[in-house]
């Protein structure tokens, strides 16, 4: 008997037309069948959110590059919940979130949607990695390299069982190297908080305060190796993320 063909869900946080969510479909296609339900818009830092008291709009669209897929106005985690629950009847053996544009290392993992998605999925008991690529004002993105090292590392990580429940966290950094597999390292994600500055604008006499938040995100003190240390030093992380704190 054939070897049944893998499903694999893809979703992410910069939008269904986002260029990461191309690389990523480029990176898993002939890993199986793939489907695609993403948010319609933009939703960078929504971290685990999800959609309660309003309904969630689901539009089938086709897009120019991978064909049928849901275009959902809500969050990723509301996408994969809605995956697994509303629109596919049989399950998924892999969910990959990204490729998010923008690291997503160290605390920033529970601000992200990106990692939100593959937490979800975990929750539901599915095999999940999220993909991240960190950016340089100096670096093009070159998604194609992008989508080529994240082949390579989903090979590797789509049938490695993790200590136990939880999922993969995968950082690039910019640009790829050439030889990606040989600049992977498995690290734990940093522990120390990027610094905050935030911008202070008064309206109305200074009644109302406005504030612009802007940091630097290379701007942090971590010591040891981490997640956040590996790509700043121009390698690949790869951290296994528990779903559950083990004390």
């Amino acid at each position: 008997m054939a070897k049944q063909k893998r499903t694999i869900l893809l979703t992410n946080d910069d939008g269904i037309d986002a260029p990461g969510l191309v690389a990523a479909y480029d990176a898993v296609c002939e890993l199986g069948s793939v489907h695609v339900v993403a948010p319609s818009s933009e939703r960078s830092a929504c971290s685990h959110a999800i959609t309660l008291r309003r309904p969630i709009t689901v539009e089938r669209v086709t897009h120019d590059h991978f064909g049928p897929s849901f275009a959902v106005d809500g969050t990723p985690a509301d996408c994969v919940r809605l995956a697994a629950a509303a629109l596919f009847d049989a399950p998924f053996d892999l969910v990959v979130s990204g490729i998010n544009r923008g690291a997503n290392a160290g605390v920033d993992t529970f601000y992200s949607g990106t990692i939100g998605g593959a937490r979800e999925a975990a929750i539901l008991g599915v095999h999940a990695i999220a993909f991240s690529q960190a950016l340089r004002r100096e670096v093009d993105t070159d998604w194609s390299k992008t989508a080529a090292a994240a082949r390579l590392l989903a090979k590797d990580l789509l049938d490695e069982a993790l200590p136990g429940p939880g999922f993969w966290n995968v950082n690039f950094p910019a640009p790829i190297p050439d030889d990606p597999l040989a600049h992977v390292q498995r690290v734990p994600i940093a522990e120390h908080p990027m610094p905050m500055t935030f911008d202070r604008t008064e309206q109305d006499e200074g009644h109302k305060l406005q504030f612009e938040y802007g940091a630097s995100y290379w701007l942090r003190d971590v010591t040891g190796p981490s997640d956040f240390s590996v790509i700043r030093d121009g390698g690949i992380s790869v951290t296994a993320m528990p779903l559950f704190a083990r004390f």
